[in-house]
């Protein structure tokens, strides 16, 4: 089995907004929750904040010159594009997602905008679902929340280098989304004139394409942080909560 690339590591940039549950330690009585949540497990907080360190000056000296660049010079008719035609290509991860957490009504309406948009939308560029109700709003689905379907918590907080705020029984689900990701099957290597340099292009452009949403999700945990660390950290785990019970 092949290896995952760096390039399909960064890749997981572009799943990690639309994948952010928690029980365990509160954190010292001198320093202050910024988000006050429920009692957070993080047995490895000194190895996270190391982590979470470095993610920081990754996405302040690299990711944001590059979000920036993309702004710049890609008018925003053709950002909403690409971002239509990315969360379209996702389609077999909430579709399997779906199905294993048993929510067959949700699957048919997961399927139904991959075909809708797919075809009327120009492969996933105008997502024309959003205007049919019986297809608009349908939460997003991946296999860690499938996990949480089965009645399997979250464990302790893990921060992963480049990918950011993460649990256990997310990351868990993360690795098989990168492998539900068309972009990444190996059958399409086999094909005639598909080439390994056309398939890192795509994940280039991805995660290109992603950046802008992840680093404001990124800034919005940070506003008025005073521990920017607890801060990202109890967003993250109170987004995740929500879209679990959805």
């Amino acid at each position: 089995m092949k290896t995952v690339s760096a390039l399909t590591l960064l890749l997981l940039l572009a799943v990690a907004p639309a994948t952010f549950a928690a029980d365990t330690a509160k954190p010292p009585a001198d320093e202050p929750d910024e988000f006050a949540v429920k009692p957070v497990s993080d047995p490895l907080e000194p190895l996270n904040r190391a982590v979470f360190k470095f993610n920081d000056g990754f996405y302040s000296y690299v990711l944001r010159p590059v979000a920036r660049g993309y702004e710049h010079v890609t008018p925003p008719p053709l950002r909403r594009g690409l971002t239509n035609f990315f969360d379209n290509l996702r389609f077999p991860i909430r579709l399997v997602s779906d199905v294993l957490a048993g929510r067959p009504k949700r699957a048919a309406q997961e399927t139904g905008k991959f075909l809708v948009n797919t075809t009327v939308g120009f492969a996933g560029l105008v997502n024309v679902s959003d205007s049919v109700p019986a297809l608009k709003d349908v939460p997003p689905a991946g296999l860690g929340t499938a996990f949480a379907a089965w009645g399997i918590g979250p464990g302790p907080f893990l921060v992963l280098p480049v990918i950011g705020p993460n649990d256990a029984r997310d990351t868990v689900g993360f690795a098989g989304d990168v492998w539900l990701i068309p972009t990444n099957w190996g059958a399409f290597e086999h094909l005639e004139g598909y080439r390994w340099w056309w398939r890192t292009s795509v994940q280039t452009l991805d995660v290109i394409q992603s950046s802008p949403d992840f680093l404001k999700t990124y800034d919005d945990f940070l506003k008025s942080a005073v521990d920017p660390y607890l801060a990202v950290r109890n967003g993250y785990l109170q987004y995740r909560e929500a879209a679990v019970k959805k």
